[in-house]
């Protein structure tokens, strides 16, 4: 193995360490870059967010960039929040994601993408519920730039750098502003195709994406109202297995993830593909109770969960997913491009 290998898997294993420690010391609980935390593609928010060990098309940029490897050629991917029921309010959620991945083989996989969210229709008052403006918009951005190298046959590393750009309305003095932040981040992310090694478990993956290992917001000052302030955005420790299943024209997939960020969460889904042209899926993403950490009592809520469905021809194809949470269902529309 030659040292440039060597150097990826060394970096990559004291992540693994120095990430692992952070998330289970509990060091970090706030709710910084939750833009990030949503997720992106059609497909993937289809399966519950359970796809850290598939990582099979451009949207694993996000969910696992080492899995970019497995991308053949050029592949462009976007999704767009198409439906958002807000029951109270005028306020309109926006989120889109645009991306692409070139993978050229021996040199590694390329990628590039720009996430936004914003949140329009917000009304601005003084202390007194008096209007100052409305319809005001907040927003968020971040730019995604990443890179995955094959180690060996099976195994695979990749890292995500991240810029983050926000803006947000603010009353200052009484008359509407704003104000906004700049971060930076990390990701990094491994995936072993398990088949490659032991044959009796052909089909079997996983995967781990260390979310966030270093990423940080900083506040501009608004003056005479606020002297800024940096924010580090909590690690998402997120392991993952899946198993893919051919029978004939058909092939089954399971997979399931892990999340740590706040609590631990494990969320599964799965999908059925005829002929690697349509396929249909579903996933369970959070159920039960919530720790309460202003308590020693649990929050119940509801399952989330969702179902989706795909179309593939030739080198276009469209994906969607209704993820249902009890804030407020949400509709997502992917369009692929293979070439």
């Amino acid at each position: 193995m030659g040292f440039f290998r060597r150097a990826v898997l060394t970096v990559m294993a004291l992540a693994l360490v120095l990430g692992t420690g952070t998330v289970f010391a509990g060091s970090n609980t706030d709710y910084a870059g939750e833009s990030m935390a949503i997720g992106v593609g059609a497909r993937p928010l289809g399966m519950g967010g359970t796809f850290v060990a598939i990582a099979d098309d451009a949207s694993t940029s996000y969910w696992n960039p080492a899995g970019m490897v497995n991308i053949t050629g050029v592949e462009v991917s976007s999704v767009k929040l198409t439906k958002a029921n807000f029951e109270e309010g005028n306020l309109e959620s926006k989120y889109s994601y645009v991306n692409v991945v070139y993978n050229t083989g021996s040199a590694g996989a390329f990628g590039l993408g720009w996430l936004r969210q914003a949140i329009d229709g917000i009304d601005l008052t003084d202390v007194y519920g008096n209007l100052i403006a409305d319809s005001q918009e907040n927003a968020d951005n971040v730019v995604y730039l990443a890179y995955a190298y094959p180690i060996i046959k099976g195994i695979s590393a990749g890292a995500t750098g991240k810029v983050l750009l926000g803006n947000y309305p603010a009353v200052v003095n009484m008359t509407a502003s704003n104000t906004s932040y700049t971060g930076f981040g990390l990701d990094l992310g491994l995936f072993f195709n398990v088949g490659d090694f032991v044959n009796p478990l052909k089909g079997l993956s996983a995967g781990l994406n260390l979310q966030d290992l270093f990423t940080q917001i900083t506040w501009d000052e608004i003056s005479g109202v606020s002297d800024g302030g940096t924010e580090t955005v909590a690690l998402n420790l997120k392991p993952g297995i899946a198993y893919r299943l051919p029978i004939e024209q058909f092939e089954i997939i399971a997979s399931c993830d892990l999340d740590t960020k706040y609590q631990m969460n494990v969320h599964f889904g799965g999908e059925v593909w005829w002929n690697k042209m349509i396929a249909i899926r579903g996933g369970m993403q959070t159920w039960g109770s919530i720790a309460n950490d202003t308590g020693n009592e649990n929050l119940s809520q509801d399952a989330n969960w969702s179902i989706g469905a795909s179309i593939r021809w030739y080198f276009i194809g469209i994906d969607y997913a209704y993820v249902y949470n009890e804030l407020t269902p949400v509709q997502y529309l992917s369009i692929i491009g293979k070439f």
